[in-house]
């Protein structure tokens, strides 16, 4: 019988997108033996606690305008799994995902499979088959033991190290730092984009024998006076400096993770070729929903960005303090149950006036009792409970005056259906 794409992705589903087995074995297996030796394109591995889709979209948008064919995996999705799959910036085609459903189901190991490996496999199908320049991988959870690892990347970054996943990768950042320095290789060149770097990732890329550079020691981005550098900021490599322009992406972080992708596309032994006309283009191209993507809902500003730890939430707040609105800010919010709930809210208490809450579907969503309590603890005061997402949104929307501006945030699942509901809404000038 003939499935469809549709029929495929039910079936994925009942797989359990939330089961999880490290290891990297069964996807090292059956990737060898449906690709049939090693990638034709130059593989970057990009993996970190934040900064990893956005990282992503910048690398692949800069080597598209390098004249390279890239393709993009991203995980994990905001309203179809099809986002996970770019080419060129363009969403895979029906067609060549099932193509390459089937084939990993005609593996005789394929029932072993977790959904993330059955998707990590189908990137690597999809762009072996393209014949793509540029394969751009990000990992899942981790690093040493992700799927995506079962590649060896020849270009590896790691955006930043912060608390997230305990349960999977270690309590502290040494711990976590060490996981995700599973993807460096011998004699990869690779980049640490970390402005507070932990010692288990220079460590093991010591031991590794990694070509690492990191922030603050062999690149830094520097701030000038002058305007004649793009929007007053350098890069600065090896005591010579070059313009960074700034990534259409919002936020001061933002900066951190262009120069960290620059450094390494930039690498003196990376084989890519990306000269400095092709930063400028790519940066200003670049798009990522759900980042500190600011829309519209009728009138009213809509700001959705997947903040889900601590580190992301203080992102989050530095851009809204920066662009004060005019009226109140409104605050729909909810989070799974893994997450330090009371540490994601805490840097939005000052710039949140309302906040509105309700329960996730998904099966490890946080007690709604234990999300208010979260925010009673960082000393928010104004929370209104509501059944479900849809009807904390409308509520926070009928409650909005002219001037006020909603902020969704605390998970994908939070930023992904409602967002859905605004597909086609117009981008709102931030």
């Amino acid at each position: 019988m003939n499935r469809s794409i549709s029929d495929w992705l039910d079936q994925l589903l009942a797989r359990d997108p939330n089961r999880i087995e490290p290891g990297v074995e069964r996807t090292r297996r059956i990737a060898a033996d449906l690709l049939g030796g090693t990638p034709s394109a130059c593989v970057i591995s990009v993996a970190g606690t934040n900064g990893k889709g956005s990282s992503v979209m910048m690398a692949s948008a800069i080597c598209q305008a390098a004249g390279y064919r890239v393709g993009s995996y991203t995980s994990p999705h905001l309203e179809d799994v099809r986002e996970r799959f770019l080419i060129d910036g363009r969403e895979v085609g029906g067609a060549a995902l099932i193509d390459a459903f089937e084939r990993i189901e005609s593996h005789p190991d394929s029932d072993a499979l977790t959904y993330f490996e059955w998707l990590t496999l189908a990137a690597f199908l999809v762009f072996e088959e393209a014949g793509l320049d540029v394969w751009v991988l990000e990992v899942g959870l981790g690093g040493r033991l992700d799927a995506v690892n079962a590649l060896d990347a020849d270009l590896a970054l790691i955006t930043s190290i912060g608390l997230d996943h305990q349960a999977w990768l270690g309590d502290s950042r040494e711990a976590i730092g060490r996981e995700k320095a599973g993807i460096l290789r011998a004699g990869q060149p690779t980049v640490y984009a970390d402005p507070e770097p932990v010692g288990s990732v220079v460590e093991t890329a010591q031991r590794l024998g990694a070509d690492l550079w990191c922030l603050g020691r062999d690149y830094e981005l520097r701030a000038v006076e002058s305007d004649s550098t793009a929007e007053g900021w350098q890069l600065v490599r090896a005591g010579r400096p070059s313009p960074l322009p700034g990534p259409a992406l919002s936020g001061r972080h933002q900066r951190l993770n262009a120069a960290g992708v620059v450094a390494l596309l930039q690498h003196p032994r990376s084989p890519l070729a990306v000269p400095d006309a092709a930063v400028a283009t790519g940066l200003s191209q670049v798009e990522l929903a759900g980042r500190l993507e600011c829309r519209r809902d009728g009138e009213r500003v809509v700001w959705f960005d997947v903040a889900h730890n601590a580190e992301a939430a203080t992102a989050l707040a530095e851009v809204l303090a920066s662009r004060p609105a005019r009226g109140r800010r409104l605050a729909v919010f909810s989070a799974l149950a893994d997450k330090p709930i009371e540490a994601v809210v805490r840097p939005l208490a000052e710039v949140i006036d309302s906040w509105w809450i309700a329960p996730l579907t998904e099966p490890r969503a946080a007690d709604i009792g234990r999300i208010e309590s979260a925010l009673t603890g960082a000393g928010i005061r104004s929370v209104r409970r509501e059944a479900d997402l849809l009807g904390a949104y409308n509520a926070a929307l009928t409650e909005a005056g002219d001037e006020d501006e909603l902020v969704v945030f605390g998970s994908f699942h939070v930023v992904g259906p409602l967002r859905a509901r605004l597909s086609g809404n117009e981008i709102a000038d931030a």
